[in-house]
């Protein structure tokens, strides 16, 4: 079996206007609209679906806040999604709608489902990059776009009182691989048929709660662009364009009125299963940034990186500060 990253992304809103109107500006290609129902297809095959929050086609709320009501992971073949809803099925109640999707509950009580999955393969837009004794681009500008186009969802975050519980289910049950723990902070998990760093983060919190959806789009440039025409159709973020160095990935999150945020993410890395995992401190793993620093922030953070001996170690035991194995120097 291998889990091909997120299908669909099924939202409950308040305010279908507003969140269509959100999704609109932030570049997604709008495939079906009514006074029901919008649906956004990416270039891969995945769509966003915004249903209004007492539509009856949504399932039963996980959390009381506007925000995603589903997650639909892509099955590769017909064999493993049987598989998949009969290993579930034993300890969980699976349904199965008229199209073969399957629908159950994980382990926090979040809402998820699986159907197969055609995802369709992306072709690459490259733009040469120019460096001080590497030079590769004569006589020409890089690539300049108009509009931030998301192309594919990278991952989604939770927020979730049991990390533990939650990663377990997801590593036993689905075949996650833990790709990277942020002390204190959350657990990174990838799927077996991606490659991108993660799939979905839990994050430690104190309920179960919706936090956001990664668009990848295709390099720094479209993730300013995005980040301006953003600004100017008066969508607001609370941390601005930044890296994270646990990722490599390049960040602008918007706050989105569907619930939570929808974040336009370039230059993730790309892993095997020959990866190694590791543990961070949170400061120094997540964020920095262009422009204005965070008050909290000011305080440049240690470089505390080290690998992760045992993948399945409990996030409460490495966040407890026992070793981890060897610490990596810095570069």
């Amino acid at each position: 079996m291998a889990l091909l990253g997120v299908q669909s992304l099924i939202y409950g809103v308040d305010d279908l206007e507003a969140a269509s109107r959100f999704y609109d500006d932030f570049g997604l290609a709008a495939t079906r609209r009514d006074a029901a129902v919008v649906e956004y297809t990416l270039e891969d095959g995945a769509s966003v679906v915004l249903r209004r929050n007492d539509d009856p086609a949504l399932p039963a709320r996980f959390t009381s806040a506007p925000g995603v009501r589903e997650v639909i992971w892509g099955v590769d073949t017909s064999a493993a999604l049987e598989a998949l809803g009969a290993s579930l099925a034993a300890d969980r109640k699976v349904t199965r709608d008229a199209d073969g999707t399957l629908h159950t509950t994980d382990a926090s009580g979040i809402a998820i489902g699986f159907r197969v999955f055609a995802r369709k393969p992306l072709e690459a837009v490259t733009s040469t990059e120019n460096a001080p004794g590497q030079v590769r681009r004569w006589n020409e500008h890089r690539r300049w776009v108009r509009r931030a186009q998301p192309r594919c969802m990278n991952h989604v975050v939770f927020g979730v009182p049991d990390v533990d519980a939650a990663a377990t289910f997801y590593r036993e049950r689905l075949g996650f691989r833990v790709t990277d723990v942020s002390r204190g902070l959350g657990v990174f998990l990838r799927c077996d048929g991606r490659a991108e760093h993660h799939s979905i983060f839990f994050l430690k919190t104190g309920i179960v709660s919706w936090h956001h959806v990664a668009f990848a789009v295709q390099n720094i440039d479209e993730v300013m662009v995005g980040a301006d025409h953003m600004q100017r159709c008066g969508w607001k973020s609370d941390l601005g364009v930044g890296r994270h160095r646990i990722s490599s990935s390049v960040f602008y999150y918007v706050n989105n009125p569907a619930g939570g945020m929808s974040e336009y993410s370039a230059d993730t890395d790309y892993l095997t299963d020959a990866w190694q995992p590791r543990l961070w401190e949170p400061k120094f793993g997540n964020w920095h940034w262009v422009g204005k620093v965070p008050d909290a922030f000011m305080n440049e953070p240690d470089w505390d990186v080290s690998i992760i001996d045992d993948p399945t170690r409990p996030f409460a035991e490495l966040s407890a500060g026992a070793p981890a194995a060897k610490p990596m120097n810095n570069g």
